[in-house]
Protein backbone atom coordinates (compact mmCIF):
# COMPACT_ATOMS: atom_id res chain seq x y z
CA UNK A 1 0.00 0.00 0.00
CA UNK A 2 1.24 3.46 -0.75
CA UNK A 3 -0.03 6.80 -0.45
CA UNK A 4 0.24 10.26 -2.01
CA UNK A 5 0.13 13.64 0.05
CA UNK A 6 -0.68 16.65 -1.56
CA UNK A 7 -1.58 19.86 0.13
CA UNK A 8 -3.09 23.06 -0.76
CA UNK A 9 -3.32 26.41 0.23
CA UNK A 10 -6.91 25.99 1.93
CA UNK A 11 -5.65 23.23 4.57
CA UNK A 12 -6.49 20.65 2.78
CA UNK A 13 -4.63 17.33 2.29
CA UNK A 14 -5.76 14.78 0.23
CA UNK A 15 -4.06 11.40 0.62
CA UNK A 16 -4.52 8.92 -1.96
CA UNK A 17 -3.35 5.13 -2.06
CA UNK A 18 -3.36 1.40 -4.23
CA UNK A 19 -3.98 -1.50 -2.14
CA UNK A 20 -2.70 -4.45 -3.67
CA UNK A 21 -3.31 -7.81 -2.61
CA UNK A 22 -0.55 -10.16 -2.98
CA UNK A 23 -2.96 -13.51 -3.43
CA UNK A 24 -4.72 -12.29 -6.06
CA UNK A 25 -1.74 -10.45 -7.43
CA UNK A 26 -4.15 -7.47 -8.32
CA UNK A 27 -4.71 -4.39 -7.58
CA UNK A 28 -7.81 -4.55 -5.19
CA UNK A 29 -9.40 -1.24 -4.37
CA UNK A 30 -8.02 2.33 -4.73
CA UNK A 31 -8.94 5.33 -1.64
CA UNK A 32 -8.71 8.84 -1.03
CA UNK A 33 -9.74 10.74 1.57
CA UNK A 34 -9.57 14.44 2.90
CA UNK A 35 -8.45 15.10 5.85
CA UNK A 36 -8.84 19.23 7.18
CA UNK A 37 -5.23 20.62 8.67
CA UNK A 38 -6.06 23.75 10.39
CA UNK A 39 -4.24 26.72 9.41
CA UNK A 40 -5.61 29.48 11.72
CA UNK A 41 -4.23 29.61 15.14
CA UNK A 42 -7.05 28.72 17.49
CA UNK A 43 -8.50 31.16 20.26
CA UNK A 44 -6.11 30.74 22.96
CA UNK A 45 -7.39 33.34 25.65
CA UNK A 46 -8.56 31.55 28.49
CA UNK A 47 -7.93 28.04 30.29
CA UNK A 48 -11.10 26.43 28.85
CA UNK A 49 -9.77 27.19 25.42
CA UNK A 50 -6.38 25.80 26.09
CA UNK A 51 -7.58 22.37 27.85
CA UNK A 52 -10.10 22.03 24.36
CA UNK A 53 -7.34 22.19 22.66
CA UNK A 54 -5.39 19.79 24.10
CA UNK A 55 -8.13 17.53 25.26
CA UNK A 56 -10.17 17.84 22.81
CA UNK A 57 -10.01 14.40 21.07
CA UNK A 58 -13.06 11.77 21.68
CA UNK A 59 -10.50 9.42 23.00
CA UNK A 60 -7.90 11.52 24.55
CA UNK A 61 -9.38 11.68 28.13
CA UNK A 62 -10.06 8.40 28.32
CA UNK A 63 -6.22 7.41 26.53
CA UNK A 64 -4.89 9.90 29.44
CA UNK A 65 -6.97 7.62 32.12
CA UNK A 66 -6.05 4.36 30.94
CA UNK A 67 -2.66 5.06 30.82
CA UNK A 68 -2.68 5.98 34.17
CA UNK A 69 -4.25 3.15 35.14
CA UNK A 70 -0.62 0.89 34.01
CA UNK A 71 -1.76 0.09 30.41
CA UNK A 72 1.03 1.68 28.26
CA UNK A 73 1.42 -0.60 25.26
CA UNK A 74 -1.20 0.50 22.24
CA UNK A 75 -2.72 -3.40 21.95
CA UNK A 76 -3.52 -2.64 25.46
CA UNK A 77 -5.11 0.84 25.12
CA UNK A 78 -6.92 -0.92 21.87
CA UNK A 79 -8.76 -3.35 24.10
CA UNK A 80 -9.78 -0.81 26.67
CA UNK A 81 -11.43 1.22 23.79
CA UNK A 82 -12.00 -1.55 21.23
CA UNK A 83 -15.07 0.89 19.27
CA UNK A 84 -11.74 3.51 18.69
CA UNK A 85 -9.42 2.40 15.40
CA UNK A 86 -5.91 1.67 15.97
CA UNK A 87 -5.85 5.00 13.45
CA UNK A 88 -7.75 7.35 15.41
CA UNK A 89 -5.94 5.98 18.87
CA UNK A 90 -2.50 6.36 17.03
CA UNK A 91 -3.45 10.06 15.90
CA UNK A 92 -4.53 10.67 19.46
CA UNK A 93 -1.47 9.34 21.36
CA UNK A 94 0.77 11.45 18.76
CA UNK A 95 -1.52 14.44 19.73
CA UNK A 96 -0.87 13.56 23.88
CA UNK A 97 2.71 13.29 23.30
CA UNK A 98 3.00 16.52 21.26
CA UNK A 99 0.89 18.19 24.09
CA UNK A 100 3.54 17.03 26.87
CA UNK A 101 1.62 14.66 28.14
CA UNK A 102 2.70 11.73 27.10
CA UNK A 103 5.89 10.30 26.48
CA UNK A 104 6.56 6.93 23.94
CA UNK A 105 9.23 4.70 24.47
CA UNK A 106 10.20 2.69 21.52
CA UNK A 107 12.70 -0.69 22.45
CA UNK A 108 14.53 -2.11 20.41
CA UNK A 109 13.32 -5.45 19.85
CA UNK A 110 11.90 -7.68 17.02
CA UNK A 111 9.17 -7.27 16.72
CA UNK A 112 8.96 -3.62 18.09
CA UNK A 113 7.42 -2.43 21.36
CA UNK A 114 6.17 0.27 22.09
CA UNK A 115 4.99 1.89 25.46
CA UNK A 116 3.55 5.03 26.45
CA UNK A 117 3.52 6.89 29.98
CA UNK A 118 2.14 10.06 31.41
CA UNK A 119 4.51 12.87 31.93
CA UNK A 120 4.60 15.17 35.36
CA UNK A 121 2.70 17.04 33.27
CA UNK A 122 0.13 14.65 32.20
CA UNK A 123 -0.06 13.30 36.02
CA UNK A 124 -0.95 16.86 37.03
CA UNK A 125 -4.60 16.71 34.63
CA UNK A 126 -5.57 13.18 36.09
CA UNK A 127 -7.50 14.85 39.40
CA UNK A 128 -9.37 17.13 36.70
CA UNK A 129 -10.26 13.51 35.08
CA UNK A 130 -11.23 12.03 37.89
CA UNK A 131 -13.43 14.90 38.94
CA UNK A 132 -15.57 15.00 35.21
CA UNK A 133 -15.31 11.07 35.61
CA UNK A 134 -17.70 11.74 39.36
CA UNK A 135 -19.74 13.95 38.39
CA UNK A 136 -20.30 11.97 35.24
CA UNK A 137 -20.92 8.92 37.79
CA UNK A 138 -23.07 11.10 39.76
CA UNK A 139 -25.44 12.08 37.00
CA UNK A 140 -25.54 8.73 34.88
CA UNK A 141 -28.67 8.38 34.73
CA UNK A 142 -29.56 11.62 33.94
CA UNK A 143 -27.07 12.36 30.81
CA UNK A 144 -27.83 8.85 29.63
CA UNK A 145 -31.39 10.00 29.44
CA UNK A 146 -30.92 13.15 28.00
CA UNK A 147 -28.66 11.75 25.68
CA UNK A 148 -30.68 9.13 24.33
CA UNK A 149 -33.69 11.94 23.85
CA UNK A 150 -31.16 13.75 21.66
CA UNK A 151 -29.78 10.87 19.63
CA UNK A 152 -33.93 9.80 19.22
CA UNK A 153 -34.89 12.95 18.10
CA UNK A 154 -31.99 13.37 15.55
CA UNK A 155 -33.02 10.22 13.97
CA UNK A 156 -36.93 10.97 14.20
CA UNK A 157 -36.24 14.18 12.75
CA UNK A 158 -34.07 12.67 9.39
CA UNK A 159 -37.24 10.00 8.74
Amino acid sequence: MGYKNSSYKYGITIHIGINYSPIAQIQTYAYFYIMYERKIIPNLNCGLDLIGEVLYGKWKIRLLWFINQGHKRPSELQRKIPDASRRVLNIQLKELEDHELVTKKIYPVVPPKVEYSLTEFGESVIPVVGALGQWGDQHEERLRDLIIKRYQAGNNAEK
